[in-house]
């Protein structure tokens, strides 16, 4: 989820304590000094987790899974609905037929339904979007084999630097495998990163039979941030 630094000078949106973590929506004009439209930023727990000034490795992870994906018809799950742009994403596909959102955090699905991410309004109105308020370390086992073309991670830093500790499990070979199962023949496995992780690479690969690692550099207050995007398909 970390993007790089929250800004100076925001102003809170809303705010919400769910029992597992404080979660703070805030506003701020844009980090390039222009007149554009204010930024909105997620923090969780005092640690920013992302905003809506850069959102291209949020779309690169649904858009370089449907890539990799044939065919009609297609379902999708995704853990962690973020500021909601991964499911708008896949939404724009008129091959995507379904998509499961599994969110830990209720007052973040609040916010994205009530349109207080205006980009994104909307987006849980559409009838093919499902969402379910969830640990997806919890929700992905009970997914029936076979079951989705894409199972979409997105619930933290990745392995090498967890905002949640307990979030481990979810880049180890265990959970991993799970994910794996729910694929259909040709389905595709997409984590993101904040950073390149040859254990998460050689896991997956171990697992699916291939892995592809997709870097993505993202400009931030003069700082460049280098992110990661795995791709992992199932053989047919």
């Amino acid at each position: 989820m970390e993007r790089g630094p929250a800004a100076q000078g925001s102003r809170v949106v809303a705010r919400a304590d769910d029992g597992i973590a404080e979660l703070a929506l805030l506003r701020r004009a844009p980090g390039d000094g222009t007149d554009g439209d204010d930024v909105l930023e997620l923090v969780v727990d005092g640690v920013f987790a992302m905003d809506t000034e850069q959102t291209d490795t949020e779309r690169a992870l649904a858009a370089l899974a449907l890539n990799e994906l044939g065919g009609d018809h297609l379902q999708v799950l995704v853990g962690g609905l973020g500021l909601g742009y991964t499911t708008a994403t896949l939404l724009a596909d008129p091959r995507v037929t379904r998509v499961d959102v599994v969110e830990l955090h209720a007052p973040l699905v609040t916010w994205v339904r009530e349109g207080r991410v205006p980009a994104v309004a909307g987006l849980l109105d559409d009838p093919r979007v499902h969402v379910t308020v969830a640990d997806v370390a919890d929700a992905v086992p009970a997914l029936p084999p076979a079951s989705v073309d894409a199972l979409l991670l997105d619930v933290d830093n990745g392995p090498g630097f967890l905002v949640h500790p307990g979030n481990t499990r979810i880049y180890g070979a265990p959970f991993l495998s799970l994910a794996a199962r729910a694929l259909r023949p040709g389905g595709v496995l997409g984590v993101w990163s904040a950073e390149a992780s040859p254990e998460l690479s050689l896991a997956l690969e171990r697992i699916c039979g291939s892995c592809e690692e997709v870097l993505l550099d993202v400009q931030r207050e003069g700082r460049t941030f280098t992110y990661a995007v795995y791709l992992a398909r199932r053989l047919e």
